[in-house]
């Protein structure tokens, strides 16, 4: 009778411990961002997208792996393919449930060699189509751009009616630069500012010239990552300081981080959000959720974030409604 109960007890022992580990086995997500870690350090844009995917997936206790290549920089196409490939087979070899690719290039270079397995992407400025998909085991959250908000406010608060973008020069960035120039007529309907050219630069020299020289009513900030000066990369919040003390126009900005070091405003969409949404689909995925049924979603609406030091130096009035409507305003 006592061994037939401690056989019983132990048999329940193992049954209740093989459930547990099955509860806390909340399964492996393979994060692949298509840019090297230190590019992606450099952007800065990219650490609140992980720290929204790792919110996400906090409760579920799930095994979050970061894996990068670098695809943005790579010299040609060829290449690109190569390291794609290259970078699928290594996600896959850590057997994941859900692969995670961020930015536009890990969609077209990596999500689309992987058949058999759920992925989710993220932090993407194109439509989905032009990155090749849909694809069946593939859904995420696109990035959508501000701009146009950004460019309208400016003109309701500063009368400007041209824009020019700079930026550091980029493979994606040149497929903004296209896509932007040719939605030109359209973008100038929604915001009353016509975009009239986008400049693309690896130096401070090519950066500073442009300024110097500057032909339109307003500079619009795109990507002030990885500029060099004297061979080496300048600081963003450096190059946005100069380039704010030296512009005969107002400069506005596309990032948080630029705001906060001296653009007069930008309206930007919390990265953390995107994390956070694509996190939240891939728990879906690890509780049985077929890719299928899990849609494609837009980011959140953007924040608007103004830099009160730089609009009281250059003298303009931005009405108190826009102002209470700020998420944050740096001093």
């Amino acid at each position: 009778m006592k061994n037939g109960l401690m056989k019983v007890l132990w048999i329940c022992l193992a049954v209740s411990m093989l459930w547990t580990g099955t509860a806390l086995a909340a399964g492996k997500v393979v994060v692949v961002t298509g840019a090297s870690k230190q590019d992606a350090k450099d952007v800065g844009t990219y650490q609140p997208v992980y720290d929204g995917i790792k919110e996400a997936l906090a409760q579920r206790d799930t095994e979050i792996v970061f894996q990068y290549v670098k695809l943005d920089g790579a010299p040609d196409e060829a290449t690109r393919v190569e390291r794609g490939r290259e970078a699928a087979k290594k996600a896959l070899a850590e057997n994941p449930d859900v692969v995670m690719v961020l930015n536009d290039e890990s969609v077209v270079y990596v999500a689309t060699q992987i058949k058999d397995t759920p992925v989710v992407f993220g932090y993407i400025f194109s439509d989905p189509e032009q990155l090749g998909l849909p694809q069946d085991n593939v859904t995420g959250v696109t990035r959508r751009s501000f701009a146009p908000d950004i460019w309208k406010l400016a003109r309701e608060v500063t009368g400007a009616e041209t824009v020019g973008l700079i930026s550091k020069d980029s493979r994606s960035m040149a497929g903004v630069k296209s896509y932007i120039l040719a939605g030109a007529d359209k973008l100038e309907q929604v915001s009353g500012v016509r975009v009239e050219d986008v400049y693309l630069c690896d130096t401070f020299g090519e950066w500073s010239g442009l300024v110097n020289n500057w032909e339109h009513d307003l500079i619009y900030l795109a990507d002030t990552s990885r500029i060099e000066k004297n061979g080496e990369r300048m600081d963003a919040a450096e190059l946005v300081g100069w380039t704010v003390e030296n512009a005969d126009v107002p400069v506005i900005g596309a990032t948080e981080r630029d705001t906060e070091a001296g653009a007069m405003f930008s309206i930007v969409t919390s990265e953390k959000q995107i994390g956070w949404q694509a996190g939240q689909m891939s728990a879906k995925i690890l509780d049985g959720t077929p890719v299928s049924d899990i849609p494609m979603e837009a980011g959140e609406k953007g924040k608007l974030l103004i830099n009160g030091t730089t609009v009281e130096k250059m003298g303009v009035d931005i009405p108190y409604d826009t102002l209470s409507s700020a998420e944050k305003i740096y001093e």
